[in-house]
């Protein structure tokens, strides 16, 4: 096994029934490539303050019913008449990998919707990929969170990228999380490798004599 436990760290999250709480997330160590990561719950997104269904239902009021966002505030329980965050989740959706960016190049989405149009096609396709048929709001607010709780289940999130690192999800889905994470993790390892490289020549070169603070100075 490459992975092994590397302690807890805590974290804010908002957007649940109880309000603001706190959560204990558990840390990983790739021992091979010396890089942490951690397994968060799968109803939420690494680097949110929000749940992953509640960012999900908001998108969904937001950009396919085209609720205003007076009311999609107030049914969240903000005051507030402008939530610029939707727009910022808009853009963001299957381009972050904060926000599913790791699923984008499999739908055949590689830049942020910079208008609800483009939005909501975003969306459309996100919850065909979830099974979730979009048309039905009954429907689709009744499967949003087991739907979006068997699409971040199992992952290990690169703690300073937020990419899935590795998957236990089965089925097409995980092999290409699995994929992108082993890709990455040899990368990492590859590059951790020509730094000792380059720091082992470095103290020969100066342990043999061959540093310029050595060399005797020529007139």
């Amino acid at each position: 096994m490459w992975v092994q436990g590397h302690g807890f760290y805590s974290r804010q999250v908002c957007g649940l029934s109880a309000g603001w709480i706190v959560i204990w997330v558990r840390r990983y160590l790739c021992r091979k490539c010396g890089h942490t990561m951690s397994r968060l719950p799968d109803w939420l997104h690494p680097w949110r303050w929000y749940g992953a269904t509640v960012i999900m239902e908001a998108l969904y009021r937001y950009l396919i019913l085209e609720e205003t966002v007076h009311d999609i505030s107030h049914h969240f329980g903000r005051s507030a008449s402008e939530w610029r965050t939707l727009r910022r989740w808009r853009a963001q959706l299957l381009v972050s990998p904060t926000l599913l960016g790791w699923l984008g190049s499999r739908l055949g989405i590689s830049r942020p919707a910079e208008t609800r149009k483009q939005g909501r096609l975003h969306l459309r396709r996100l919850l065909g990929e979830m099974r979730v048929a979009w048309k039905s709001a009954a429907k689709v607010l009744a499967k949003l969170e087991a739907a979006v709780r068997a699409t971040l289940g199992g992952l290990l999130h690169n703690r300073r990228r937020a990419w899935p690192w590795r998957s236990s999800i089965r089925g097409p889905l995980g092999s290409l999380v699995l994929e992108q994470s082993q890709r990455y993790c040899l990368q990492r390892k590859t590059l951790a490798e020509g730094h000792r490289a380059r720091h082992a020549e470095l103290l020969h070169v100066n342990n043999s004599g061959g540093g310029t603070h050595d060399r005797p100075r020529t007139e």
